[in-house]
């Protein structure tokens, strides 16, 4: 069992529902990502099965292809009107300080700053859609692309997305169309389906964009913490495909290693003794209650290193000292549904199997929680399972 507490306070989604510990989730995502996989088979299995056969990237397995090809038609029903709206100048700009952003860490705050004003004025308004359903266009799909570029949270997503669009570009003009139309009634689908399904995990997401959102206006993750419900169930069915597409290289990995954000601490960053490392912060165990404290000394038990990384799994990008080291290395990132998909895309990349797992509910300070963050919590069975380790005895509630 996790060694967790019944949160009173949900912001946008917990994954423990009405229950004290998030168990039930595990087993409804396990069902649910089987059937998602069997429908968009189904739906778009042929084309996903073109696409590899064409070789525009290096092969992934058949699921992850399916599961790019639902998030391009979640995306375009969520993000349409609004990238139908974005001028190329603002687009280029945006783009532009995006990429700055990723460069130069510590021009970080001021160039959050810019963006938060143009965010504000050129990605968050929604015009005339001129986009269809019943008739979509390669046309349309660039100008979404460009807004997700634009916008700076969506660079994993992109990245596979554009290896779609040049697939499509090849493509007759009416195949490539009749395509856009299936894909999207496949994210119509989904929308629909993940609602009955997952939706008591994500129980305040349409209250938060309601009532809270509206004050993010300025601020440089104004599109990130406006995502739409959809989003988070098809974060939470992503982070399940990506497990299974990695499960074999990362139990072959010799070692183990457990990235935790910074929001599962019980003290405040001033307060937090932990110690720099090359690979992130190690816990100094200052504070017993300290969720990071406990995964720490679980980590001692089993076999397994636990840090902590800032931004979540952002800045994982390991310099010549370390990339050595994690060549042999598997491991288990910890975030929010919203990026832990492009966690998992973003040690791959760097050649490294990981395994997602899901913060039970969100309370950072930085995006969420605003007047001081709630300490965050995991499902330590569920860590413990992907992991391949069993407990000894049940953990008890903290």
């Amino acid at each position: 069992m996790g060694c967790v507490e019944t949160m009173d306070k949900i912001i946008t989604y917990t994954l423990r529902a009405d229950q004290p510990r998030s168990d039930q989730f595990y087993q409804d995502i396990v069902a649910f990502t089987d059937e998602v996989i069997a429908y968009a088979d189904q739906s778009v299995g042929s084309l996903a099965a073109a696409y590899q056969q064409a070789g525009y990237e290096a092969p992934r397995t058949h699921p992850e292809y399916l599961f790019e090809l639902l998030t391009l038609g979640v995306f375009w029903r969520v993000y349409s009107r609004r990238a139908a709206k974005l001028a190329p100048l603002p687009q280029r700009t945006l783009t532009t300080l995006a990429r700055w952003r990723e460069r130069r860490s510590r021009a970080r705050p001021i160039l959050d700053t810019v963006r938060g004003s143009l965010i504000t004025l050129f990605l968050a308004r929604n015009g005339v859609s001129l986009f269809s359903s019943t008739a979509p266009t390669i046309s349309d799909l660039n100008r979404l692309l460009d807004w997700l570029t634009a916008v700076g949270d969506f660079e994993q997503e992109v990245e596979r997305l554009r290896g779609w669009q040049r697939f499509f570009v090849d493509q007759p003009q009416d195949e490539a169309k009749r395509h856009l139309v299936t894909i999207l009634a496949l994210a119509e689908w989904f929308e629909a389906r993940s609602l009955e399904v997952l939706g008591c995990y994500t129980p305040h997401v349409d209250s938060f964009l309601t009532e809270k959102h509206p004050h993010y206006r300025w601020r440089e993750d104004m599109i990130f913490c406006g995502r739409q419900r959809v989003e988070y169930h098809l974060n939470m069915v992503g982070t399940e495909i990506m497990n299974r597409a990695l499960r074999d290289s990362f139990v072959a990995a010799a070692k183990k290693v457990v990235l935790l954000p910074p929001c599962m601490r019980a003290r405040p960053a001033d307060q937090c003794r932990a110690r720099e490392t090359p690979f992130g912060a190690r816990c100094a165990a200052c504070e017993p209650r300290c969720h990071v404290h406990q995964v720490t000394k679980l980590g001692e038990k089993h076999g397994f290193a636990v840090f902590m990384l800032p931004d979540e799994l952002a800045d994982l990008s390991p310099g010549a000292g370390t990339q050595a080291a994690m060549a042999e290395l598997g491991i288990v990132g910890v975030s929010c549904p919203l990026t832990n998909v492009q966690g998992g895309w973003q040690v791959r990349d760097l050649g490294i199997p990981a395994q997602g797992l899901l913060l039970d509910y969100c309370g950072c300070s930085w995006h969420w929680d605003l007047d001081g963050g709630i300490p965050t919590d995991i499902n330590f069975c569920q860590l413990l399972r992907l992991l391949e380790k069993t407990p000894e005895k049940p953990i008890p509630l903290a």
